[in-house]
């Protein structure tokens, strides 16, 4: 979805980390800097080509499986010199067009993948979001519908910085994503995505 690049960190096909940055290598620093514990033993998405540089910074964390468009050969080098690490290469223009497809009892679901747009929002508060919280915000909600079970997602324009997600309800997933942004002195600043409103005060 992103047209910058971007590295997303996976744990239990929930991200743990997601960061943009101007090149890819950047852009999996951010993702990793987001929570450097839980990408341990992850899977990493990346949307654009592995360089030499991503790959130096990819090769001296665990990880179970690199996920990219294309691998440049000196990059495959590195990475393949790593036990147990399994490369694979997604086209992610071609999967963008395609309909998304859910199993559920018997069938299956299939929709149109969501496009929208900063543009098309509606501001309810009295204060209006600044041009940054407006970009911290198309960042956070992009981020945010790939989170499952009450997902909250904190970040800033370029980094999640704390998700919460999995919880029996949206207030603890909240509460973990505070706490996690706090404990990386990131939490001033950041916004907060959520997957649905919250139903209590």
């Amino acid at each position: 979805e992103s047209t910058e690049p971007t590295a997303v960190a996976l744990k239990h096909m929930n991200p743990c980390g997601i960061g943009s940055g101007e090149t890819i290598a950047e852009a999996f620093q951010e993702a990793y800097e987001a929570d450097p514990v839980s990408i341990f033993g992850g899977i990493i998405v990346l949307n654009r080509p592995v360089d030499v540089a991503t790959a130096q910074q990819l090769q001296r964390i665990f990880l179970e499986i690199i996920i990219a468009p294309a691998f440049e050969e000196e990059a495959l080098e590195i990475l393949t010199k790593k036990k147990n690490l399994r490369l694979l290469v997604v086209d992610f223009e071609k999967a963008a067009k395609q309909p998304e497809v859910v199993s559920v009892l018997g069938g299956l679901l299939v929709q149109e993948p969501e496009m929208e747009s900063p543009a098309d929002w509606t501001v309810v508060t009295k204060r209006q979001p600044t041009p940054e919280e407006i970009a911290a915000l198309a960042f956070a909600w992009k981020a945010v519908k790939h989170v499952k079970s009450n997902a909250i997602v904190l970040a800033n324009q370029q980094q999640t910085v704390g998700i919460g997600a999995g919880q029996m309800n949206r207030v603890g997933s909240v509460k973990i994503a505070v706490e996690q942004a706090r404990e990386n002195n990131k939490l001033a600043g950041s916004v907060l995505a959520s997957d649905a409103f919250f139903p209590m005060d």
